[in-house]
């Protein structure tokens, strides 16, 4: 029935239009016809944007005879092209009249002088322009296309610029107008610099270098000193009706001389450090005599059984040490000087407080690990030992013996472990004899053997016979020491897999004094007086939620420009976008020209060495690639070695940002930058990690800068922001998990749960806790360290806008070597105190 209905409905629906139809044909009773209202005028209408409502009429004569018209689409606004409609009705008629509304946008007007000069003396460099509106963005570009900030064009110097608004919903573009920018230091052409002196008893003075116009004098203010100090110097340049022109700042720092018994006492301490230890001496010291060394035994690493008696009597020495080092406590000491202090007493009192603690020894993952542990050490220091004298080609041979028993008492450590509660899991015990297999399996044969004739042969201080007689006793120590030794550790370590359940496998998160011990760890690794661990966690979550959306983001951009579908799409993208191929010794030329935009020229050139490790250590190292220290008094040569292994699968950047950062300007410009530098040579050796790898990360981000500074092409500019990302985010979800693991006790699924709630995949959380257990605080030294380094150069770039130098910076930053984080901050409060006065500008 209801169906029905609706059809009758639907049928006098028709009905009723149809009727209305013929009725509109015909004409009304008053003489007004369909003809008249079609011939009514509606006309289009054309505006300017003025943010008032527009609308268009019918010129309606009849108005007062009862015609009646109604509009759709008038009272518009917005610029654009509006369609009208004008319905006309006059009882029975109705006519449809359709016009348009054209609301133009408002021409926009862009003025700026052709050139500005800008003193960089009395303010920041601000480009002077003008609009005639307020709701466009006036874009500015380099000669390249390149969209810039004025941080891109306030250092000194002259700078091409094209300036102009993208058209918007109001306005059309602009004019584009092309402005030449030089930044100058004064109006006069003075010098009024801060200076560093040593405290001798004479008065020290700050005085304008250059003479000024015979129409102007200038005035001085607090820049004479004798006593060791800081003195916040002004130079007023007036003119002779006494105006101040041009205000000049400079710091005069008169600094203590260096205290002579301090430094007697570093010389002192720098050898009882070393002394014995005939490996590091021959790292550290290319002529160890000069040193005061004299030559020691040398044998690897070897557990030997020790008891309360032992750990109290190395606590002591430490204890013993530490009051030597506080003798100098209240010591009028230099910059320099107090720095060293600083570094030696964490130290120490790391060790004091290290032995403090019940087992500590027994609860770390020595000599034995999922990386090979120290044997996997012993390989990568006898490739590194170099061999100067005839005794140290000894010096390898009877390293090799030793390692049969060094090995061995492996497996006592391992079982002394257990008997303590604190026994290695099946993962570790596992992966340590995978790695032994390895070498097994290459016997005789092992690759270090070559490696050590090849060092051998290379020195012209032994005769053919010599030679021969030597790579004889390599081999025959290889094959009855070494290879004994590890297949000692491999079957010894066998009967331990399956002694320690697999819920006690966390190590120090299932330690009584696990926290304690790893809170000890990051104190010493960071070097923070006032170290907040909770302040901390905080800090890091933040990072890793901003960067990783940054990645997200970066990634995003890539794939919209390229159509990318699948991650192997993704790869031939990055690998397609290099910025520089070659081999590694290519790539360095390259990155030795990108160094001189961050950092001062080194005084020396020292020949940088590539190499490999063997397949056997790159399979289980951790490690993409490191950097061995060299000599203290070597400045010929510096190594890197990458690993083969990692590096196979990774694109030519990943290559190339591998060699910044462990080479140049990473870790190896860094080093040889602290041996420059006047430090002492126990500052020098005695390093932080955490300054050291945040370094290494902030070079890898500015490697990414200078090849977009160099690029017009925006997508692969894309490439290099994603690699930007990539940088400022990796290893925070490490530094996260590690402290989750070790001080909030997290447990596999909590991890799994933490990845999953940020976007990485959980089912990867058992890979990574099997990780962390055995690298308590590891991660953080990138992590942090990375965060404390990008920090300070972000705030300080903010804080000094056009009198940011990113060269003098970063002498700065590398001024008191790889040293802990505590002390980079207080040489950085210290840095932008000094600069912000020479610029004008208030600090905190």
């Amino acid at each position: 029935m209801q169906k029905s209905m609706r059809k009758l409905f639907s049928f006098v629906l028709i009905l009723i239009s149809s009727m209305f139809i013929l009725v509109a044909c015909g004409e009304s009773a008053k003489g007004i016809t369909k003809e008249d209202l079609e011939n009514l005028v509606f006309e289009d209408g054309t505006f300017d944007y003025d943010e008032q409502l527009h609308s268009i009429y019918v010129d309606n004569i009849y108005e007062d005879q009862g015609v009646v018209i109604t509009y759709i689409g008038n009272n518009v606004k917005l610029p654009g092209t509006y369609n009208v409609t004008a319905v006309i009705k006059y009882e029975e008629l109705k006519v449809q009249k359709n016009a348009k509304i054209v609301i133009n946008k408002l021409d926009s007007v862009l003025e700026a002088e052709e050139e500005q000069v800008f003193y960089l003396s009395n303010k920041n460099v601000e480009l002077q322009y003008s609009l005639n509106n307020t709701k466009q963005e006036v874009k500015i570009f380099n000669e390249k296309g390149k969209e810039v900030t004025s941080a891109d064009y306030s250092q000194l110097g002259t700078y091409k610029l094209e300036l102009y608004a993208k058209g918007n919903t109001y306005y059309k573009e602009s004019n584009h107008v092309f402005v030449t920018v030089k930044v100058i230091k004064s109006l006069f052409d003075v010098e009024f610099e801060s200076q560093t002196y040593v405290a001798d008893g004479t008065a020290k003075k700050l005085e304008l270098k250059g003479e000024l116009p015979s129409d102007y004098v200038v005035e001085y203010e607090n820049v004479e000193g004798t006593e060791p100090g800081k003195y916040y110097g002004k130079a007023f340049i007036k003119n002779l009706n006494g105006e101040v022109i041009e205000t000049r700042y400079a710091v005069l720092t008169i600094e203590v001389p260096a205290d002579e018994a301090f430094d007697e006492y570093l010389e002192t301490f720098f050898v009882d450090y070393l002394s014995g230890d005939q490996l590091s001496i021959n790292i550290f010291c290319e002529n160890p005599e000069s040193f005061g060394f004299e030559h020691y035994d040398v044998g690897w690493y070897t557990f030997e059984a020790f008891n309360e008696e032992d750990i109290e009597h190395d606590l002591k020495i430490y204890e013993e040490a530490l009051e030597e080092l506080r003798a100098f406590k209240d010591a009028n000491l230099n910059e320099l000087q107090k720095s060293a202090y600083i570094t030696i007493e964490k130290q120490l009192q790391y060790y004091v407080d290290y032995y403090s603690i019940e087992d500590v020894f027994f609860m770390q993952t020595l000599y034995i690990d999922q990386f090979g542990g120290y044997i996997a050490d012993f390989a990568t220091y006898m490739e590194s030992y170099s061999l100067r004298t005839e005794l140290e080609v000894q010096d390898i041979i009877d390293f090799i013996n030793s390692t049969k028993d060094a090995f061995a008492s492996y497996v006592k450590f391992a079982n002394a472990k257990l008997e303590k509660g604190y026994g290695y899991s099946d993962f570790t015990l596992k992966e340590m004899r995978k790695f032994l297999k390895d070498i097994l399996d290459q016997g005789d044969n092992y690759y270090l053997k070559d490696i050590i004739n090849a060092k051998i042969d290379k020195v012209d201080f032994l005769t053919d016979e010599e030679k021969a007689s030597y790579k004889d006793q390599v081999a025959k120590a290889i094959s009855e020491s070494f290879i004994v030794g590890v297949q000692a550790l491999y079957d010894g370590l066998e009967p331990l897999i399956g002694t320690l359940a697999k819920e006690d496998e966390g190590y120090l998160t299932n330690y009584e004094n696990g926290k304690e011990i790893y809170l000890l760890e990051l104190k010493d690794l960071f070097g923070i007086d006032d170290f907040d661990i909770d302040e901390y966690i905080r800090k890091i979550d933040k990072e890793l939620d901003t960067y990783t959306k940054q990645v997200t983001a970066a990634q995003d951009k890539i794939v919209g420009y390229y159509n990318i579908t699948s991650w192997s799409q993704f790869d031939v993208v990055l690998n397609k976008n290099s910025i520089v191929t070659g081999t590694p010794e290519e790539m360095l030329v390259y990155l030795k020209e990108f160094a001189k935009t961050i950092v001062p020229e080194l005084k020396s050139d020292p020949d940088i060495v590539v190499k490999e490790m063997d397949e056997a250590s790159a399979k289980v190292s951790n490690a993409v690639a490191y950097y061995m220290k060299s000599a203290l008094d070597n400045t010929g040569s510096e190594y890197i070695t990458l690993n083969p292994v990692k590096l196979q699968a990774s694109t030519n950047n990943t290559l190339l940002e591998t060699l910044a950062h462990e080479g140049y300007p990473g870790h190896l410009y860094a080093y040889v930058f602290s041996k420059e530098a006047g430090l002492s040579n126990i500052a020098t050796v005695m390093t932080s990690t955490a300054h050291g790898e945040g370094w290494a990360t902030y070079v890898e981000i500015k490697l990414y800068e200078y090849a977009k500074s160099l690029s017009d092409d925006y997508k692969f500019d894309a490439v290099m922001d994603y690699y930007i990302a990539n940088a400022l985010s990796s290893f925070l979800l490490e530094t996260r998990l590690d402290v989750g693991i070790h001080y909030e006790g997290w447990t596999e699924e909590q991890v799994a749960d933490y990845m999953d709630n940020l976007g990485y995949n959980g089912d990867a959380a058992g890979e990574i806790v099997d990780l962390l257990i055995e690298m308590p605080a590891t991660y953080a030294a990138y992590g942090y360290g990375k965060v404390v380094m990008n920090g300070i150069h972000q705030e300080a770039k903010n804080i000094l806008g056009a009198f940011y130098d990113e060269i003098e910076f970063n002498a700065m930053v590398l001024s008191k070597g790889w040293t802990n984080l505590g002390i980079l901050q207080d040489t950085y409060e210290a840095y932008m105190i000094d600069k912000c006065f020479e610029c004008g500008i208030e600090y905190k």
